[in-house]
Formats: C-alpha cells, sequence, structure tokens
C-alpha cells in the first residue's frame, strides 16, 4: 500500500465518511438534486454561533478538492 494514498483501510475518516455515505448518501444525493432544480430561493434558519451558509460554501469545496483526488 502507497503512504500517500488514502482508503478506508489506513484512515479512519475515510472509513467514517463512506460508512455515513452508504448508508444514507443516495438518499441525500436525491435531496440536494431535487433543491437544485427548484428554482425557488432557499431560507435557511438562524443558529446561533453558526453561519450555514460559509459551512455548506466550504462544504462544497472540500467535496471538489476530494473528487479531484479519487481514482
Amino acid at each position: 500500500m502507497v503512504d500517500d494514498v488514502l482508503s478506508i483501510e489506513n484512515d479512519p475518516q475515510l472509513l467514517t465518511f463512506m460508512q455515513l455515505w452508504m448508508m444514507s448518501g443516495a438518499g441525500v444525493l436525491s435531496t440536494i438534486e431535487q433543491l437544485a432544480q427548484s428554482e425557488k430561493r432557499i431560507k435557511l434558519p438562524e443558529l446561533p454561533g453558526r453561519d450555514l451558509i460559509s459551512e455548506l460554501n466550504r462544504l462544497g469545496t472540500a467535496m471538489n478538492s476530494i473528487i479531484t483526488k479519487l481514482e
């Protein structure tokens, strides 16, 4: 195994992410796609101490980075 390659065998965070995705990823993806296709604007709830828009932007950036690393 190459040290610079992450897999579910050598990285507990990737294993946890893949377990979560395998349990609910398809449903989450379907929901996200439906929301994306809607022409309505989205109003998020305000949560004290959280900036949901910023978090979602960071999530999108991180997911794009992960996708470019997939083999």
